[in-house]
């Protein structure tokens, strides 16, 4: 009896743990591809880049017209203004997502070392969902939403809020953390999750499908020694896009990629010896290629290879990012 008991235990503790795991990939769903352990700096920083992605993408849709459709002047307009729409609930939405390991949103732990960049934050975000929801057109002359009325305070929102995001990362992470190279190596992986994930999105594969592809695949994380893995496939006719915002989403992630590997990932851990003198480069030459099969609307195969077989190792090997 006794044993059986204990049985009973173990089965109980086994069971608590797996559900535990299901609760945080739905929760945090954009936490997992390659699974990294992280820390609250790395993923904090990898939040505030997305929405500063956000923000870049309703300001090139709102305030300069730009579009990623072919099809014709009304129908691009309604997708810019429900791309628009959905890039200010995402920003949103980032902000208010939870800490996994305080279960507290960014929000409250930002306002927890400024209340006034929290409060500001959550303000001015409101304003902008409300003067876009008033001020986006669905259709205009010339492939472009027409606000001249409301341009210029559109673009002091947006321009206002970046401050206020780049006011939370001076508050909340202190400067050696943010320019510490593992930290960001860490943004740079999560970002690639990131583009992963918006990429297959804007292809029409539901969440559960992405995240099944990337629990099944035989990750090398030894591929920088592989010369078979860095092979890239070979880009097959171009895509359809079935959900334009993530398609926008994949784009910006790509960009905000290059821009942590210049600023911040120019050379390697320091304790590091076995480092590659030219990650920099080979990590600029990812990205480009990744770049150019999303702008393509390449295979998603080509998509995934370069994220998950290319860029996650070399950030393994060369980081220490575990």
């Amino acid at each position: 009896m006794r044993a059986n008991h204990h049985l009973f235990e173990i089965l109980v503790v086994c069971t608590m743990s797996i559900l535990m795991t299901l609760v945080m990939i739905a929760a945090f769903p954009s936490t997992y591809g390659h699974t990294f352990s992280q820390n609250e700096n790395s993923l904090f920083l990898t939040r505030v880049a997305q929405a500063h992605s956000q923000l870049n993408l309703i300001e090139n849709l709102v305030l300069n017209g730009t579009s990623t459709t072919t099809a014709t002047n009304n129908n691009s307009n309604n997708n810019n203004a429900k791309s628009v729409q959905a890039h200010v609930m995402q920003t949103i939405a980032l902000l208010n997502e939870k800490d996994p390991v305080n279960n507290f949103t960014w929000s409250q732990e930002i306002a927890e070392k400024n209340q006034l960049v929290a409060k500001d934050l959550a303000r001015e975000l409101n304003d902008l969902k409300i003067s876009l929801s008033q001020d986006t057109p669905t259709t205009a002359i010339n492939n472009k939403p027409s606000l001249s009325n409301n341009s210029s305070v559109i673009q002091d929102k947006i321009d206002k809020l970046g401050g206020l995001l780049d006011e939370a990362i001076s508050a909340r992470v202190n400067k050696d953390a943010v320019n510490n190279s593992t930290n960001q190596a860490l943004v740079l992986a999560n970002i690639g999750n990131e583009i992963f994930y918006s990429y297959g999105q804007a292809l029409g594969f539901p969440y559960p499908k992405l995240a099944n592809m990337v629990a099944t695949m035989k990750l090398n994380v030894n591929s920088n020694n592989n010369s078979n893995n860095n092979k890239i496939p070979a880009m097959a006719n171009k895509v359809n896009i079935a959900n334009e915002s993530q398609y926008q989403n994949a784009k910006a992630y790509v960009k905000q990629a290059q821009e942590i590997v210049s600023k911040y990932l120019k050379s390697p851990a320091s304790n590091n010896k076995n480092a590659a003198p030219d990650i920099q480069l080979q990590l600029n030459k990812v990205i480009s290629q990744l770049k150019m099969t999303i702008d393509n609307k390449g295979s998603f195969s080509t998509v995934m290879h370069l994220i998950h077989i290319q860029l996650h190792p070399r950030l393994i090997a060369n980081y220490k990012i575990t």
